[in-house]
């Protein structure tokens, strides 16, 4: 620690480290950027310049010897994250990791094992549970869960009691993806893993921590192991989340929308910038405000039909390929958040918002779907393996 500022090191500056970590630690004034790491020298040289700081190195492992650094952030490909994590360990070194945080479960026992033994703090940026709009959207449904509230015209027979089954709630999820985009090291078996492992974690976690203290006990998938596929996740209290991934869309129009169906309402949440509510009187509309917009002068306004608006405004701009466009335009899905909770927990000694466990438990479920697709069948979630006995 540096004059009450925690130091840190960014471990991999490629395009995500670019995009949320080193932008995300810039803006915070209580952390000091000491090194920039990057196997690429001028790749680590240029972040460097770009986000102050003080030293760019090609080997990991300057930083992780430095007595200074409090902490590591790490954005390289997903089978590099355990030998980072364990030089961490070994030197006290607290961790902030890209999903997934593990490849395999040996791994993801592993990693517990070094958190464990070595009191460090870590977190795993599976970021979509830190949304402001997400948080917002499950408040809103517990609210109807635990005193629901109806339109006055809803029909409703008399005459036979409530099944059991309407009082569940189900979490839809609808990723249109462009495939294009993907690098190849994602999809290698050996170094991404596919698109369940290096995607797919987000939203299964996002499922168990919206359905929390549930947990799931079912998973069911379909499709291929590599890129489109569906999911649906059977939960102990009879709640259900089922994802429909697909990566032959369009970057014309937003990725991600959820929809959330309880005790007759409707829940939808528009990309991150606007939550829709049905069936519950009187509860209008709400609008976030984007991580970065710099079209906000150009075309002001909130919500999804403003972000679409700057959303095309923006690709007319881009001739061949949208990473020319200078401007930024980045919904808010709580890759801050995430990481202020984690220092937090570091400055105060507590829990960080997503911690190893929650890790292990989103690679476990995507290898339970990718199991699931090859045997064409439904697996249960054991209790041994979703809170496993480590010593």
């Amino acid at each position: 620690m540096r004059e009450n500022r925690l130091v840190g090191a960014q471990i991999g500056c490629g395009a995500f480290a670019r995009e949320q970590h080193l932008p995300n630690m810039a803006s915070m004034g209580d952390v000091c950027l000491k090194y920039c790491c990057d196997p690429v020298a001028e790749q680590a040289a240029s972040a460097a310049r770009e986000y102050g700081a003080e030293r760019p190195v090609a080997d990991f492992r300057e930083a992780v010897a430095d007595p200074e650094v409090d902490f590591l952030t790490i954005a390289t490909p997903h089978d590099q994250h355990l030998p980072i994590i364990q030089s961490a360990a070994a030197h006290g070194k607290h961790v902030f990791c890209e999903k997934p945080m593990a490849m395999t479960m040996p791994e993801a026992f592993e990693v517990i094992r070094l958190v464990k033994h070595s009191g460090i703090k870590f977190c795993v940026d599976l970021n979509r549970r830190m949304a402001p709009s997400m948080k917002a959207l499950r408040e809103r449904v517990h609210r109807q869960q635990a005193s629901p509230r109806h339109q006055p015209w809803r029909y409703v027979e008399t005459d036979r009691e409530e099944l059991p089954e309407e009082t569940h709630t189900h979490l839809l999820i609808r990723i249109q993806d462009e495939s294009s985009s993907y690098r190849m090291i994602h999809l290698d078996p050996a170094h991404g893993g596919g698109q369940i492992l290096g995607e797919s974690v987000h939203w299964l976690d996002l499922a168990c921590w919206f359905f929390a203290p549930a947990r799931p006990v079912e998973v069911t998938a379909w499709g291929g192991v590599r890129m489109n596929h569906g999911i649906n996740l059977k939960f102990d209290n009879g709640d259900s989340a089922t994802l429909d991934f697909s990566s032959c869309g369009t970057f014309d129009f937003p990725k991600e929308l959820y929809e959330v169906t309880s005790r007759a309402a409707l829940f939808r949440n528009l990309f991150f910038v606007e939550n829709r509510y049905y069936g519950i009187p009187g509860l209008e509309k709400e609008v976030f405000p984007l991580q970065h917009d710099d079209l906000r002068s150009a075309i002001p306004g909130e919500g999804f039909d403003a972000f679409l608006a700057k959303s095309q405004a923006r690709a007319r701009q881009a001739g061949e390929n949208l990473r020319n466009v200078p401007q930024r335009l980045v919904v808010d899905k709580g890759h801050r958040n995430m990481m202020r909770g984690f220092f937090e927990a570091i400055r105060v000694n507590g829990r960080t918002p997503c911690d190893e466990y929650c890790g292990m438990q989103a690679t476990l479920l995507a290898l339970l779907a990718i199991q699931s697709i090859k045997t064409r069948s439904t697996l249960p979630v054991l209790m041994e393996e979703w809170r496993p006995a480590i010593v």
